[in-house]
This record gives C-alpha cells, structure tokens and sequence, in this order.
C-alpha cells in the first residue's frame, strides 16, 4: 500500500476547495495544428516486437474459460469472466463486471473471494492520484467510494442526472472528513448523460465548470469535452478549475503519474477502434509524440490507454488477428509487455489493464 505524504493530501485538498469556488478568467492556449505535424511520429506496427518485462499495473488475462487479475508483485486473483473494469484496493481489487447484462461493481479479496455487497453502477471507475480512493456511480447520480481500508464504503449525495452516472476521477486519499492529518475529505466528478457534476464529502454537489462532460483528470488537473457535434469534439485542459488550454484535434485521456503528459485520443470516434495516439505536455497541450497508422494498413488499433509510469504507456492492441498488450515510450519505443495472443476481434478483447 503506497504511502501518503502530507504534500499530497494538501494538493489534493488545495483541489478539491478550488471545484466549489467559481473561478477567474485565465487566458487559454490553443493546442496548434503546427506544432503537431512537427512532433516526432511513430508508427503503431505491433508486428515482431521485442518482449519486455511484463506490466508493472494489474492486468486481467482469459485464457481457457477462466479469467484472472495480474498483480503488479506477481500475484493471481481470480475473477468473473465479465470484468471490465478493475483497480487495486488494499488487499484485493475493485472490479466492475459488465458484457452482456448490467455493470456491477464489487471489492474481491486476494483469493478472489467477492466482498459482502455489490453495487448497480455505470461504466467506469474512478481513483484516486495514489490509488487509496476507488469511486463508482449508478442510478439517479449515487456515488461511492471504496477507500484505503479495503472493506469501507462511503456513499455521497447523488448528483442532479436523470439515468445513469459514471465515475470519473477522485481529488482526495481519504473520504472520511476529520479523519487523519488534515483530514481533508474528497471529490468525484461523475458524468451524467448531458453534464458533468462533482459531490464531495463536505456534502456539496455542483456542476463541474467549462465542461459538459468530464474526461479525465488527476490531482489539479481535470480534461473535458465542451462541444460535441457528428465532426467531432472539442475539449479543455484545466487546473485548479482555471482553463489552461483548449484542442478539437483530439478527446484527453489519461494522465501520466507525474502530471507531465496527457494523452489525447481522436476527436472523432468511429471504427473498430482508434489508430492514433497523441502524448501531449499537460501544462500546454503541446505534442510531445504521436503513435500513428500507416497509411499500407501494417498498424493495429488499440484499447485501455494507461500510464505505467511516468515514462510509459500500456495499450491493448490488435492487429492481425492478434491481441496483445504492448508499451509505448514517450520516446517512441515500443515493446511487448504480453506477448501477442491469437483471438477474433469479434470477441471480447482477453486482456484488459487497470484503472489509474
């Protein structure tokens, strides 16, 4: 279990005050189209790959009829084959299940004994920067948490949607107001079907500003869609609530463990699956690296983007008939981290990778 230093708990408080007062003006950036043809470029051929170490996140695997989390030490947990959704918490793993019938969420123990009770939900979890936060949400905007103990549920007021929510990031170690040094609570921003709202355990519920709906986000930082149309979406970069800059070449996806990176996936989703993976520098939205097709079809398209480091992301790839999980460097390496497996893409992908 990571350890939680005071800095963070005081960044994270620092956010979770800065959601629930209304902002300033901040002069933004546009991420520029030439800067991005000039940012160096890879292309995502996954074929003959040198194989490296294995993932250093929790990562599911089915094989032969029988599904299990990977721990980041090594360990085996099995779990239903349905699960689409997974992050670490104490001594076992959050999972959400899904395919086929309603998504459900469910702490499992190491062994893969299932918890007490399970909760309805919408797609997605949420955690926090550290991991010691795990949020979901459901009918009529409940929202929970699983925290640092493993086995202790908090519930917050819902937030205002009609249908289903969906968890999307945390601000906050610790949901359990008073408790701990500072004891500063948190915040969850869930999308709703039309906005983004955040409810936090000072028990106050807002609309998230400058969004319609939530993206991504990660200690300060929170990415957001802010138009959509059949072109398209446009999306912001915002710390502390202040917009900081504004992109329509791509949606903002995951943020790399030190804040320095955010991924930026097609503006314009359609296919089996994105062929495009932009890096781009968190504070400006600048290209660090793009992984893109080739235009003679030899490149794979891929799922579950995440950071393992601050240095590197794991994707779960197909190409060829072939799933694997490959690493992606911000330098432009590429390498296996599971060796590729032969399966249909009208199946269910075998692999999936945690929640960060």
């Amino acid at each position: 279990m990571k350890t939680l230093s005071r800095t963070t708990v005081l960044a994270a408080a620092t956010l979770a005050v800065a959601a629930l007062v209304p902002s300033a003006p901040a002069v933004t950036a546009q991420a520029g189209t030439d800067a991005r043809a000039k940012a160096p470029r890879t292309v995502l051929d996954v074929r003959h790959l040198s194989q490296g170490a294995p993932p250093a996140i929790a990562w599911t695997e089915r094989r032969s009829g029988r599904t299990v989390i990977h721990g980041a030490e090594g360990t085996t947990t099995p779990v239903p084959n349905n699960v689409v959704a997974l992050a670490p918490m104490g001594s076992g793993f959050v999972v959400q299940t899904a395919l086929h019938r309603p998504a459900t969420v469910r702490w499992v123990a190491a062994d893969g004994t299932p918890g007490r009770r399970e909760w309805r939900t919408g797609y997605g979890l949420a955690v926090s920067p550290l991991g010691e936060v795990v949020a979901f949400a459901g009918r009529a905007g409940k929202v929970w948490t699983i925290d640092q103990e493993g086995d202790r549920v908090f519930r917050f007021n819902p937030a205002p949607v009609t249908g289903t929510a969906h968890a999307v990031a945390v601000s906050g170690e610790n949901c359990k107001e008073g408790e701990g040094d500072p004891g500063t609570g948190c915040s969850i921003v869930v999308n709703g079907p039309h906005r983004a709202f955040y409810t936090s355990s000072h028990g106050i519920v807002d609309r998230v500003p400058h969004v319609r709906l939530a993206t991504t986000g990660r200690g300060r930082w929170l990415g957001g869609i802010t138009s959509l149309s059949d072109f398209g979406a446009c999306s912001v970069m915002m710390r502390s609530s202040r917009v900081k800059w504004r992109t329509c070449d791509n949606q903002l996806s995951d943020i790399a463990p030190d804040n320095g990176h955010v991924l930026g996936t097609p503006a314009y989703a359609d296919g089996f699956g994105p062929k495009v993976l932009g890096v781009l520098a968190t504070a400006d939205g600048s290209v660090t690296r793009t992984f893109t097709y080739a235009r003679n079809g030899h490149s794979a398209t891929y799922f579950d983007e995440v950071w393992e480091d601050a240095e590197h992301v794991l994707v779960v790839t197909f190409q060829d008939g072939e799933w694997a999980v490959v690493r992606l460097g911000v330098d432009g390496s590429m390498e296996y981290a599971v060796a590729p497996r032969t399966a249909s893409m009208d199946a269910p992908s075998p692999f999936r990778l945690q929640t960060r």
